[in-house]
């Protein structure tokens, strides 16, 4: 029996006792797989499509209110990615990524961590030394000031970092990369990406940001971002196209805002806000996996691929191996079939 997942596709979080629980089977499975993520994935996917309802996709003509299974198509993939946007990229320091240190990789995090903590209670003790009853609260907008300082200036460089990396055209349009672009016009640059369906928006934030602290204002043909308690504005303009409103999201994630935006039409976009730099839509890669397509299409493609490997072979079709006779199309009047044996003759007497 199959246990049903839950209806909602946002992430969840998970108490630290109940996580304990979940990271010993995990760990062994981790040890299980001799290391390689790839396995442990391949069997967490497969306990999905074996026994729950991860893969199920409700029946086109079920009204919304009588599913209790599966989820919309493209839900479960939402959800997938939600779940892998809670936690922020770490980037490994300068060594470690090619096995020199293996230890290295922990010790970065715990300094970033115990710093701030060390700058307080530093703070602190100076304070108290010249008899002050404010230390604490001195101390801790000190810290406070410090820390968004160094969010900042480390998204200033990234960005820096990323405007050296852009490349253009002749014609002086950006080269895509992830089929979108990178603009530095504004004051703060972003970065943004597409496929056929949809636009995403990475701006930089402090790392301390959370959702209440900005007023972020999706509209059909146009987006703004503004600090709440300052009223500046991070971004603001129109859309390259139409979207939907309310299937456009946003949310905060390792120091980025990140907005998907819904297309309404199924266009590729030379830019995501009017006016700012474009790329060269020519160069996109508009290829598409077998998977993003509905059931339909993707048996028709398979049963395509299959014939055309059993061509190539001299085996028999599909059709053949089922014994389905092709279905002939009726022609136009006056028009008719003829065998290819007559067809060479034709020709040859031609």
């Amino acid at each position: 029996e199959k246990m049903t997942s839950s209806r909602l596709i946002g992430p969840v979080a998970i108490d630290p006792n109940e996580q304990a629980l979940f990271d010993a089977p995990l760990m062994a499975l981790a040890q299980k797989s001799g290391g390689d993520l790839r396995k442990l994935l391949s069997a967490f996917f497969s306990f999905l499509d074996r026994k729950t309802d991860f893969y199920f996709v409700p029946h086109p003509d079920d009204p919304p209110e009588s599913i209790k299974m599966g989820f919309r198509e493209g839900d479960a993939e939402k959800l997938l990615l939600a779940s892998y946007r809670q936690y922020p990229l770490r980037r490994m320091p300068k060594g470690v990524s090619n096995g020199k240190s293996g230890s290295a990789v922990a010790a970065p995090v715990a300094k970033k961590k115990t710093e701030p903590k060390k700058a307080k209670e530093s703070t602190v003790e100076k304070n108290e030394d010249k008899g002050s009853n404010a230390a604490t609260p001195a101390a801790t907008v000190a810290v406070e000031k410090q820390t968004k300082e160094a969010d900042i200036k480390t998204k200033s460089n990234n960005n820096n970092s990323a405007e050296n990396k852009i490349r253009l055209t002749e014609e002086g349009k950006q080269i895509p990369v992830g089929n979108g672009g990178c603009s530095t016009k504004r004051k703060v640059t972003y970065h943004w990406t597409q496929t056929i369906d949809e636009a995403t928006i990475v701006l930089p934030v402090p790392e301390s940001t959370r959702g209440r602290d900005l007023s972020v204002d999706i509209c059909t043909s146009s987006v703004s971002i503004i600090w709440k308690q300052s009223k500046e504005v991070i971004l603001e303009g129109d859309l390259a196209a139409k979207v939907r409103k309310d299937e456009s999201t946003w949310s905060l994630e390792g120091g980025a805002l990140v907005i998907t935006l819904d297309k309404l039409q199924k266009t590729w976009w030379k830019n995501v806000i009017v006016g700012d730099e474009v790329i060269d839509t020519s160069l996109i890669d508009s290829k598409r996996k077998v998977s993003e397509y509905d059931d339909a299409t993707q048996g028709a493609i398979r049963k395509i691929i299959f014939d055309q490997q059993q061509q190539q072979l001299g085996l028999p079709s599909s059709d053949e191996i089922l014994g389905v006779k092709p279905q002939i199309p009726p022609l136009p009047k006056g028009v008719e079939y003829i065998d290819a044996d007559t067809f060479k003759q034709s020709k040859v007497s031609k």
